[in-house]
């Protein structure tokens, strides 16, 4: 068998090169260079199985995981005990299609080991100019929600009215909101106004023409304020894009306001929601109307209908205190109900870090089970019809080598070795 780095082949003077951890992250540039068709075995390793770590061998073979050798080895890394799981997805990212430093963005992501990216509400403007840097075996791959769909003048068109007029300053706003209103340069773009079966009809193939990866719809207390201005889509025109979308072959997300939208949700089959309901609490009153009860909770453990939390939007509520003891009893409840909780972030301005440091900081934080959302639920419903999201036979060869144990400290899957993505060593 013959070394896959040859310039190395004389120093060490064997037909199939063993690589120690050090050596390795001296290696790594000559290695990244190498094409998936480069088999390793990667030795002395702990895998998560998506419960416990293991200790195991595994080989990749054309960018695929696989437990079986190969005829051929190229290079054997010793993993020295060290701590593999999958990598990580934002399911709500919101901070590169639209950023100028797009390329900087993805490269926090990469580093925090996040591979997978659902960039929801992008124009199709961000996404010409993001795509390009993204889909790479060196960067995050990543789906495209495109404009979202509400309601005529409902929320969120202002966000995307303002900076289209030149406005970026959100307290403006309200004073230009005439001249916004009539505006409207980006319906069909930013953001799509649907307001009965007509309009539906009218502008589906236009929409559909744009490539979404999946659909974003608004509901925003339906019961009270469905189809009206500033709110969302009326639970007719709901339920009636998410059959539309269901024929199409393209999944739904909800944004939604009060816990009656989550039910709502569910009774006309969204494929999962972009936020738990009360996300954007000021934390004062009583939070009922966003309260989950034990019906909801077991409906969408059987439905098996995942939910981003949104959390870290918390940070700026007025009683704050308030709001963290609601979301310590949410995420209880979640995860003792068997929910597929899912991690976002929704920062124009951040990557992924700052919904898990929020997350650790609320306390109590079950890591094995967190460690499962990042790595597990995220990614397979960012991607769902991939292998991903598990250290198994016949799955991309995905994974991040860890120097400690995430089991014992969440914040520990940060502290990266190096990367491995489609069977490319990363740095």
């Amino acid at each position: 068998m013959i070394s896959t780095v040859p310039r190395f082949a004389a120093i060490f003077d064997m037909k199939k090169i063993f690589i120690s951890l050090g050596l390795l992250l001296c290696l790594i540039p000559v290695l990244q260079a190498q094409n998936t068709s480069k088999a390793y075995e990667f030795r002395n390793g702990q895998w998560f199985n998506g419960k416990d770590f293991v200790k195991a061998n595994w080989y990749t073979i054309n960018g695929v995981l696989s437990k079986k050798a190969p005829s051929k080895v190229d290079s054997i890394i010793d993993l020295e005990g060290k701590w593999v799981i999958p990598p990580f997805g934002d399911a709500h990212c919101s901070s590169v299609s639209e950023n100028p430093s797009a390329a900087n963005t993805l490269g926090l992501y990469l580093g925090e080991g996040v591979y997978y990216l659902q960039i929801i509400g992008n124009t199709q403007e961000g996404r010409s100019a993001s795509a390009p840097l993204m889909n790479k075996p060196t960067s995050p791959d990543a789906i495209f929600s495109n404009g979202v769909i509400t309601c005529t003048l409902g929320y969120p068109f202002l966000e995307y009215e303002g900076p289209a007029n030149k406005i970026k300053n959100p307290a403006l706003w309200g004073e230009k909101y005439a001249e916004l209103k009539t505006s409207q340069k980006q319906l069909g773009n930013g953001y799509w106004f649907l307001d009965n079966k007509e309009a539906l009809a009218a502008n589906w193939d236009k929409l559909k023409m744009q490539n979404p990866g999946m659909i974003f719809i608004y509901l925003m207390d339906v019961q009270n304020n469905g189809g009206k201005e500033g709110k969302g889509l009326s639970a007719e025109v709901a339920k009636l894009v998410v059959k539309k979308a269901h024929k199409s072959g393209l999944r739904v997300y909800a944004q939604v306001e009060t816990a009656e939208d989550l039910r709502l949700g569910q009774k006309i089959g969204v494929d999962g929601f972009a936020n738990l309901p009360g996300h954007n609490w000021d934390g004062n009153g009583e939070p009922g109307k966003f309260t989950l009860n034990d019906g909801d909770i077991k409906m969408l453990a059987k439905k098996k209908t995942p939910v981003v939390l949104l959390l870290s939007h918390g940070q700026s509520a007025a009683n704050r205190t308030a709001v963290q003891e609601f979301h310590k009893k949410a995420l209880k409840q979640l995860k003792d109900g068997g929910v597929v909780a899912l991690m976002g972030s929704d920062d124009s301005q951040r990557s992924l870090r700052m919904e898990l440091n929020y997350w650790f900081g609320l306390g109590e934080l079950d890591d094995a089970w967190t460690l499962k959302v990042l790595c597990e639920n995220t990614p397979k419903a960012i991607f769902p019809k991939r292998k991903i999201a598990s250290l198994a036979d016949g799955y991309e060869a995905n994974f991040l080598v860890l120097a400690d144990n995430p089991h014992d400290n969440i914040l520990k899957s940060r502290v990266q070795v190096f990367k491995v993505k489609g069977g490319v060593i990363l740095k």
